[in-house]
């Protein structure tokens, strides 16, 4: 049953009896519809015991701006739940929304004025969409990241520290970048062993997390809506003390609108079974050897890289021409990527052979 932990900080206790009333009516209501849903309420009175009980282990938090009528003693918890890294949900309720500033806003801070809110649609029911996504369960204290970030610190780091602090004498620095590259690399590892279906949004890194062109980055020429994915090797990449690439020349490939590949692809076809085969050919990279299907989503339109469109930049040339990357490919589709690329232009072929004397005698 899935148990949905929920700290509420608030000194009124009518308020506090609503909130109570609405959990309650709430579990029954996804009980009739067939989900067995269950509320662990916290309630916090004061700011100290708000800040004593705050923790990675929440789901989320409901936080009453002003506290005794004193101010804004809400910000204090919500300030301790952003600098700490619980990474959990957050609703404010505050008489004065305007209050609130951008700064101490984010994607998982919600604020809604204080007497308006309904509190199993607009309180309850985001925690419970937000749960379902897994986000706290996987982001969470309690969430697999952590867990199996502390087993990779028991059983790999710990136990070859010595190697590594040679290591740290050597290079602090490389080695401190290393161990973070040695710990997602085992994070991947323990995620590779699932061979489910992946959703379009875990094909691209956005908006990505650095500047710097890399292997996989989609850039859009500075006039007009031309997009273009760099698959110049990672190693053609690296930036040298001067500030220039390994290499003079940056490789980018044509990605084009979807919808005339598509179209193209089921022209002539009528049948409804043929059709639905046919587009699961080409989202499947079975159409051609040349394009490669990139998915839509909500900040990117897709469209297909062709492999035959090609073009290369120098490094000024990117970015006076170029926009900066808006999106990045991630390295495990990277990869995939690289890989029919390089193979559509290793091909070779050979002259046909006469085989019709063959075919006739296997035949026969």
């Amino acid at each position: 049953m899935p148990e949905i932990k929920l700290m509420i900080v608030e000194d009124s206790e009518s308020d506090l009896e609503v909130c109570r009333n609405s959990v309650e009516i709430y579990q029954q209501e996804k009980n009739n519809e067939g989900i067995n849903l269950t509320f662990k309420l916290t309630e916090c009175r004061t700011v100290d015991d708000a800040l004593n009980k705050t923790d990675g282990s929440f789901d989320g938090a409901i936080v009453d701006l002003k506290l005794a009528d004193s101010g804004n003693e809400g910000k204090t918890v919500l300030s301790k739940i952003k600098d700490s890294f619980f990474r959990i949900p957050v609703i404010i309720l505050t008489g004065t929304p305007d209050s609130i500033g951008e700064e101490e806003k984010s994607d998982l801070v919600r604020v809604l004025k204080k007497g308006e809110a309904d509190y199993r649609k607009d309180i309850l029911d985001v925690f419970f969409e937000i749960y379902n996504t897994g986000l706290t369960r996987i982001m969470g204290g309690r969430g697999k990241i952590e867990q199996t970030l502390n087993k990779v610190f028991l059983k790999n780091l710990l136990p070859r520290l010595p190697d590594w602090k040679i290591h740290g004498k050597a290079d602090p620095s490389g080695t401190e970048k290393a161990l973070l590259r040695f710990t997602l690399n085992h994070l991947i590892q323990i995620l590779d062993d699932d061979e489910d279906q992946c959703f379009p949004e875990e094909v691209y890194i956005y908006p990505p997390l650095s500047d710097g062109l890399k292997t996989g980055s989609i850039v859009k020429k500075t006039e007009g809506e031309d997009l273009y994915v760099v698959l110049s090797p990672a190693c053609d990449l690296v930036v040298r003390n001067d500030g220039n690439f390994k290499t003079d020349r940056i490789l980018l490939v044509a990605i084009e609108e979807a919808n005339p590949i598509i179209d193209a692809a089921l022209n002539g076809i009528t049948k409804k079974s043929r059709k639905k085969n046919k587009i699961k050919n080409v989202f499947g990279n079975n159409y051609t050897d040349y394009f490669h299907w990139l998915p839509e989503t909500g900040y990117f339109k897709g469209g297909f890289i062709n492999f035959r469109k090609i073009s290369t930049c120098t490094k000024d040339e990117s970015g006076s021409a170029y926009n900066q990357p808006h999106i990045q490919i991630s390295p495990h589709f990277v990869k995939d990527i690289l890989s029919r690329f390089s193979s559509y232009y290793a091909r070779q072929g050979q002259p046909d052979i006469e085989c019709n004397k063959i075919i006739a005698e296997v035949l026969s």
